[in-house]
This record gives C-alpha cells, sequence and structure tokens, in this order.
C-alpha cells in the first residue's frame, strides 16, 4: 500500500510552490535521508510503498512533485507544463527540497533515488552537486531517450513550439510511451510498467498519471539529455561517489540492457569506483512496483546499509 508522506511546500528559486512529501521515523534521527526523484508523467506519492519500508530500517524520505506534475502542477500551468527552461529549473528543485531536508537534520546524509525521467535529473544533479550527496541510485535507468535521434527530435519539437507555443500538448512523449508497450499484450496500454496487473490498473486510473508533456517540457528534457551525456558534464562526477543501478530485464526503456551498459561505461570512464548494477530477470520498468518488489526493497536497504 502507498502510504501517503505528510505533505509540505518548499518555494523555488522563482517563488514556484513545490508539493513536498516527507517520512520521517517516529523518535529519533535518521540513519539518512533518501530523497526520491520521481519519473515522467507520475507523481511523488506513488513512492509511499517504499517510503515506508525505508522507514521500518530507520531512513526518512523526502520527495517532492515535479513541475508540471502532480500537485505542484497547479502553479506551473498545468500536468505536462514546466514553464521556460523547464529541465534546468526541475534540477534546481531537486537541490531546493535537498537543501530543506538538510537544513531540517543538519549532518545526516542524503542519498538520491531517482527513477527513470527522475534517474536523469539525479544524474545531471550529481555532475552539478556532487558534495550534497552520500550515494545515488538509479532506478528504471537509461542513458538516453529509446527510438530517439535528439538532432530529429529537437527540430520537431521547436518547430512545434513556434507554431504552437511552448504550453501545447505534445505528442512527442505519449508516442514513446505508447511505443514501449509493444513487445506485451496489449490490455491497457501501460503493460511495459510492470507485470503486476493491480499496480498497471492503478496507474491508469491515477488522473495524475500518464498525461502527456507540453511540447517546451518535451524539448527540455532533450536538451537535458544532451547536457548530461556531455563527456565533459559526466568527468565531473567525483570517483568516491557511489552509484548503483537497478532495472528490469525487459524493461523496454533501455533496449534489451544497451542503453544501461552504455551509461556504465560513461561512469566507468569518468572513474566512479563504487559502481554496481543489479538486473532483475522478467521485471518490467517499474522495479518498486513489480511482482518482485520485496526482493527489490530487501537488495536496495542492503545497499543503504552499507553505504550510509
Amino acid at each position: 500500500m502507498n502510504t501517503p508522506g505528510t505533505p509540505g511546500t518548499a518555494t523555488a528559486h522563482d517563488g514556484v510552490q513545490l508539493a513536498t512529501y516527507t517520512w520521517l521515523p517516529d523518535s529519533g534521527r535518521p540513519r539518512a535521508l533518501v530523497q526520491i526523484v520521481h519519473g515522467a508523467a507520475e507523481h511523488a506519492q506513488r513512492y509511499g510503498r517504499f517510503a515506508r519500508h525505508l522507514l521500518s530500517h530507520g531512513y526518512g524520505v523526502v520527495a517532492a512533485d515535479h513541475r508540471g506534475h502532480g500537485a505542484t502542477a497547479t502553479g506551473t500551468g498545468g500536468l505536462g507544463v514546466a514553464g521556460e527552461d523547464g529541465w534546468r529549473a526541475m534540477v534546481a528543485d531537486v537541490r531546493t527540497v535537498g537543501d530543506q531536508a538538510r537544513a531540517l537534520h543538519p549532518g545526516v546524509p542524503v542519498v538520491l533515488f531517482g527513477h527513470s525521467l527522475g534517474a536523469m535529473l539525479a544524474r545531471d544533479y550529481a555532475q552539478d552537486h556532487p558534495d550534497d550527496l552520500a550515494g545515488v541510485i538509479l532506478s528504471g535507468v537509461f542513458r538516453s531517450l529509446p527510438g530517439t535521434d535528439p538532432e530529429e527530435a529537437v527540430t520537431r519539437l521547436e518547430r512545434e513550439a513556434a507554431a504552437q507555443g511552448r504550453d501545447a500538448v505534445s505528442r512527442f512523449i505519449p508516442e514513446r510511451f505508447a511505443s514501449f508497450n509493444d513487445a506485451f499484450p496489449r490490455r491497457t496500454g501501460s503493460e511495459w510498467l510492470s507485470r503486476d496487473e493491480a499496480e498497471v490498473d492503478a496507474y491508469t486510473a491515477d488522473e495524475r498519471c500518464g498525461f502527456a508533456f507540453s511540447t517546451g517540457l518535451a524539448l527540455d528534457w532533450i536538451h537535458g539529455i544532451r547536457k548530461l551525456n556531455d563527456p565533459k558534464n559526466i568527468a565531473r562526477i567525483p570517483a568516491d561517489l557511489p552509484f548503483h543501478l537497478a532495472v528490469g530485464t525487459e524493461d523496454p526503456c533501455h533496449q534489451g540492457m544497451t542503453l544501461v551498459y552504455e551509461l556504465l561505461e560513461d561512469l566507468r570512464y569518468a572513474g566512479v569506483e563504487d559502481l554496481t548494477l543489479k538486473a532483475y530477470e522478467g521485471a518490467r520498468h517499474e522495479i518498486l512496483n513489480e511482482t518482485n518488489r520485496d526482493e527489490v526493497h530487501r537488495d536496495l536497504t542492503a545497499w543503504l546499509d552499507k553505504h550510509v
């Protein structure tokens, strides 16, 4: 069950009110804070079950809805709309939320947990602000957006933005989500997320999930991918920052593990000394909502226990 976190807010650099959620131990200082950075077209409250598991092991959890997502979307123009330079603003928001948590819990280490789009935001953050972090966990991770040529994507999205405006709905992201389901028998169109039908049904029934991105946010995402895959930026990641990658082998986003192995090579080339990968056989994109989620929870907790 996804137990809701305690709601709050954090004020972004441009005044946007970010919807935040915290899960903290009833008593005592948390061993560490796990800051969850959620994926595309979903929201932070979907991670309540994982947060409760971490609580039972002495960890605190903080998360926020991105711009254009969840409760934060009311202040940015609606679901899928993130405003000007949305990607860079979202990376800045990750720091705003983390800084607020660090101020409330001085001296407590922070581990960044990013899923899917959130894994890309986490990678970007680790390039720019590595000293804030005790470690990085990347779930549902892939080096770049599969089936997408960045140059063609930028050309198409810039044309759409010029014709309709940045806030107009774009079919770019829904087209990619739809293609991810090609390998699976279609029931809802979201079978690529998990083998657990109840979890897929919960996602499709949630009006805060599965929405289309605006042209501007889709374009900013592509520019963000270019930035975080630039070798000069990858080289900024310090060798002593631990990274753990956790994926399902049947996740269509990484093209048969190819885009995971490419990312591993990037991190190895940057000199990251503590770099691990766990691939769960048969699992799909959302390993925290998979049929083997208890195993995933145990493994991630063991990694945290070792590194905090």
